[in-house]
């Protein structure tokens, strides 16, 4: 899938959100608590969709179904700072929006750059979905049979040496932008 710098960027930061949300520090499955963990702040983690949108688009997670893939393609191609972004006015016929999520997209479309970021997580699920040249997309069902997995290692250690690594980059992360460290 071609997308433009902006989503090859952004996609790349929320592959690496949605991975830290998958498992908890022991192991377990834990996306569908993270994700209504983050649902639930939604209004304390709202000013991040100006500067950290991957933060914030995981409340939107599996919220859309594309009707026009095509035309979302087009989306994923543009640049915000080139004047053919679309506004959120001509994404929003391009995808269904579920409603669960509806007072989630009442509360991001307040915001002044509301729009702006609904037209990013709408791509950003649309590549999360659709973009075979991405990482596999996390797959909730999965994720216990992902677990069983790693303990069948040969080795018995499992590899989450990866994970780890990630869960470390993205605590540092926050710290930086004046988040409590896990560590601390």
């Amino acid at each position: 899938m071609k997308k433009s710098y902006y989503f090859a960027e952004l996609s790349s930061s929320y592959d690496a959100e949605i991975q830290d949300l998958l498992n908890d520090s022991e192991g377990k499955s834990a996306l569908k608590h993270r994700l209504k963990e983050k649902r639930q702040e939604l209004a304390s983690i709202l000013p991040m969709i100006e500067f950290a949108p991957e933060m914030v688009v995981p409340v939107f997670y599996d919220a859309f179904s594309f009707a026009n893939p095509k035309a979302m393609a087009a989306v994923v191609d543009c640049e915000p700072d080139d004047g053919d972004f679309p506004g959120w006015d001509h994404v929003s016929p391009l995808v269904t929006v579920a409603d669960w999520a509806a007072p989630y997209l009442a509360a991001v479309l307040a915001e002044r750059a509301g729009e702006e970021f609904m037209v990013t997580a709408a791509s950003l699920e649309f590549i999360r979905k659709f973009d075979h040249s991405a990482p596999p997309a996390a797959a909730e069902d999965d994720d216990e049979d992902a677990d069983r997995e790693r303990s069948d290692d040969d080795d018995g250690r499992g590899d989450d040496d990866g994970e780890r690594d990630l869960a470390e980059a993205g605590d540092d992360w926050l710290g930086e932008q004046g988040f409590d460290s896990i560590k601390s």
